[in-house]
């Protein structure tokens, strides 16, 4: 079901009485992408200098539940040390295929890679929500893991140990909420704040974020655990950074996303304000609408899984995604598979199954 212009413009409930803004400014995100690798880059705009030594250092290895943990950390070269686990299947004989596990979003930022994983760390009983709601109630990473995988975890810029902290919170943001609830200043820090110093800086969050992710693949590459098959998997704001690694890291052996689909037109009435900054990188839609970003490499296979009954999208913009990404797969001789669960914005165990019989079909 294609959403119309004039439908659009009827429900466009956020901008009220602005609604018309879409048409005046000329809003239409191109199908096909009109930009490549080098221009989506241009898109994230200024970088960090990629690092010549990532200085990592390897802690505490030991055993939990048929997984073997072992602590990781490493320099990206700005900020603070990025913390991560590595699991593989206790006893694995390695090197084994690799998967780069990305953790949500969830409105939490305290915590990254503990979403993922059981046996190093845990959730707070307030957030033990996140993975009763978000992941079936079971720790991702550790199933992946048994199923014949070195699992990278890692926290990515904003989250766990990359994230801003309490202290760095600007008075005038307790002064609006009045209180010190760090989850609730961190959603307003990354738009009120962050936005601000990186349009100042020529930056962007997607920019940053995936500069992370793709130093984490270029560490899974050196890790002796790992082989040269190294796929990549996430939900939500980390099924986002997958699109994002597919389109800028081509030796990925497959890449899975959960819960990040759907066309920017779709989510104009009133899914814009429920996502981060991390989808909306300034001048992207220009060149390319959302799913358009998958087709800018289609040699790397591909499946996106969709939540049916998502709160966070449309039923129609992630049809139409899903529509142009099977046309424009099928039609350049790509590998896509898509599939949608009657469920809200989550990665049951049911998917969770589906996904990884991909990951090891492909790996």
């Amino acid at each position: 079901m294609k959403v119309s212009w004039l439908d659009c413009h009827k429900m466009l409930r956020d901008l009220g009485s602005f609604a018309d803004l879409e048409k005046v400014l000329d809003f239409s995100p191109p199908q096909l992408p009109n930009i490549d690798m080098a221009g989506l880059f241009t898109i994230f705009g200024r970088l960090p200098k990629f690092p010549d030594d990532f200085q990592i250092i390897r802690g505490k290895s030991w055993a939990h539940d048929g997984v073997q943990i072992t602590e990781l950390s490493w320099s990206t070269g700005f900020g603070p040390r990025t913390q991560a686990l590595l699991l593989l299947p206790e006893n694995a004989t390695t090197p084994l295929p690799g998967a780069l596990f990305l953790h949500s979003h969830d409105d939490v930022k305290e915590f990254g890679k503990e979403k993922l994983v059981d046996g190093a760390g845990k959730l707070p009983e307030s957030l033990s929500w996140v993975k009763r709601e978000h992941y079936g109630n079971r720790s991702a990473a550790n199933e992946l893991a048994k199923r014949g995988f070195a699992v990278l975890v890692f926290d990515c810029f904003m989250w766990g140990s990359r994230r801003f902290t309490l202290e760095n919170m600007p008075a005038r943001l307790k002064e609006l909420f009045g209180k010190q609830d760090y989850e609730l200043l961190a959603i307003a820090h990354e738009s009120v704040v962050l936005a601000k110093y990186l349009s100042l800086f020529g930056a962007t969050l997607a920019g940053l974020v995936n500069f992370d992710d793709r130093i984490a693949f270029e560490i899974a590459k050196t890790l002796p655990e790992i082989s040269d098959s190294i796929s990549t998997i996430g939900l939500s704001g980390g099924g986002a950074r997958a699109i994002y690694l597919h389109a800028t890291q081509p030796e990925l052996k497959t890449v899975v996303s959960i819960g990040a689909m759907a066309t920017y037109r779709s989510m104009l009435p009133e899914h814009i304000s429920p996502h981060s900054w991390l989808i909306f990188p300034h001048g992207l839609a220009a060149k390319s609408d959302w799913p358009a970003l998958c087709l800018i490499n289609k040699a790397t296979p591909l499946y996106v899984q969709f939540c049916g009954n998502d709160q966070l999208f449309t039923k129609a913009g992630m049809a139409e995604a899903d529509a142009i990404l099977q046309s424009a797969f099928e039609s350049g001789g790509g590998q896509y598979r898509s599939g949608t669960y009657p469920v809200r914005h989550s990665f049951t165990v049911e998917m969770q199954e589906d996904a990884f019989d991909w990951l090891v079909e492909n790996a």
